[in-house]
Order: C-alpha cells, then sequence, then structure tokens
C-alpha cells in the first residue's frame, strides 16, 4: 500500500467511525471538547491496529551501523540508546515508536517489524517526532535567506516565538602512531525565529540583537532572574524566549 493510499484509507477510516459533528473537528485544536478528542484518538487507534505491521511507517530504508567502535562518544541524541517517542510522518501520527536519532547522518531510526534489522525514515517525509519529552521538528525553509540548513531541529519553546536548538555531530579521524582513532565531535547551535526571521543566538550581543525591541526590559529581566547567558545559555534562552512571548500580551 502506498503512502498516498495509506493517507486516503485513514481519512476513510475516521469518515466511516466519526459522528459528522466530530469529524469536522477533529485537528486537535484547543477548542475540541475531551469526548470529541477521545472518539478521534480512539479511531485513529482502531486504524493502526487494523493495519499492523503498517507498511506506510516502514518503507524507510535499511539504517547501516556503524562498522568500527568509536575511540569516544556515540552518534546518537541523548544516551545512544533507543527511547520511546511518536512521529508524524507523512502526515500520519504515529506514536508508542521506539527511536534512535543518529545525529551524524540526521536519520530517525526505528527497528523493523520483527526487530530483525533497524531502519530509516525518510527525511523529506517526517514533519516532526518526538523521544520521551523532547520534540524535534524538520527544518524545510530553504528559501529563507536567514533561515539555518534544513534538517531537523530540537523546539525548546514554541509560542508567537521559536526557540530551535541544533546538536550536530561529526565524525572525526584522529591520526595516532597505532594508527586513525575516530570519534564524534558536537557543537551546538540555538535560534530564535521571529515573525519570517531566524536570529542565530550564542551569546549576549547576539540575543540582544535578536530582541532589539525590548533590549532594555531583556536586560533587566535577566539581571533580575540571575540568569547568565555566558554560564547557562540553554536554560536562558528558553526563559528569555517565553517572557519576551509575553510581554504584547502583558502591555
Amino acid at each position: 500500500m502506498s503512502s498516498l493510499s495509506q493517507t486516503s484509507c485513514l481519512s476513510l477510516f475516521l469518515t466511516i467511525l466519526l459522528p459528522a459533528g466530530i469529524r469536522a473537528q477533529s485537528q486537535f485544536s484547543r477548542d475540541d471538547s475531551l469526548v470529541e478528542n477521545r472518539a478521534y484518538y480512539n479511531a485513529v487507534s482502531q486504524y493502526h491496529a487494523y493495519l499492523k505491521p503498517e507498511p506506510a511507517l516502514y518503507r524507510g530504508n535499511r539504517y547501516h551501523e556503524y562498522a568500527f567502535q568509536l575511540a569516544e562518544g556515540h552518534p546518537f541524541y541523548g544516551d545512544g540508546k533507543a527511547h520511546k517517542g511518536s512521529a508524524l510522518y507523512d502526515s500520519i501520527f504515529y506514536e508508542d515508536l521506539t527511536i534512535l536519532y543518529d545525529m551524524v547522518k540526521d536519520q530517525v531510526v526505528i527497528p523493523s517489524p520483527f526487530g530483525a534489522y533497524k531502519l530509516y525514515l525518510i527525511n523529506s517525509k517526517v514533519d516532526g517526532f518526538t523521544i520521551e519529552d523532547h520534540s524535534f521538528i524538520r527544518l524545510k525553509d530553504s528559501l529563507n535567506p536567514t533561515a539555518p540548513r534544513n534538517g531537523f531541529y530540537e523546539q525548546l519553546y514554541k509560542g508567537r516565538i521559536s526557540l530551535l536548538k541544533k546538536n550536530k555531530k561529526v565524525l572525526r579521524d584522529d591520526l595516532q602512531l597505532s594508527g586513525v582513532r575516530q570519534y564524534i565531535d558536537s557543537s551546538l547551535s540555538y535560534y530564535i525565529k521571529k515573525g519570517d526571521t531566524y536570529y542565530s543566538v550564542h551569546n549576549k550581543n547576539t540575543l540582544s540583537h535578536a530582541f532589539k525591541d525590548r533590549s532594555k526590559e531583556l536586560n533587566r529581566f535577566i539581571r533580575q532572574n540571575k540568569l547568565s547567558v555566558r554560564k547557562d545559555l540553554e536554560n536562558t534562552l528558553t526563559k528569555v524566549s517565553a517572557w519576551y512571548d509575553a510581554q504584547d500580551l502583558i502591555h
């Protein structure tokens, strides 16, 4: 079954199972009632159960394991182990997945249906995924001159502005007397998106530039809350983003 036909089947499945009033509002908006959400969730769950193992989910290519022992580090997100997660894949939401995120290859990796091997999801079809309580989105703003490179970014904050984190890992060679030693080198980048503009933020000056319309209030907020861009960048950016996002509502 092609991914297109599976998407069409999902629509037909929901049309059959859901009352008309619920079908019209089955997008999980904040205004949906608990009953409507539960009915939609149950219908989607029945659909997934009906198709297992789901052919559209397992259309990715076989994942190739690293054929060597790294001297230092690992290529994956977090502790390097697979964790529970979910994915919005080809416009279909899948939950209760077991996910590894290979940050060297920028691939979302899942076990094959019967666990014989691993495969990776087709990047262009992944809109986002989660690992435990961490959420990732795929950037595809290739025509936006301010946007960072396309790929997967962790979403640390989402409101009227967004805070994104890119933890990039690269495989390096280290020449030793005994031969070539391979290890993982990593780097962190943070981006704030306001409207259609992305700002790369890595120090106090770039943060002030991103929020230049409230620079005085920004400095006051950082001082009053004893935050430090230099010592605790991620925590500071997360709190500042939430603060900035609330200012227009306050005023």
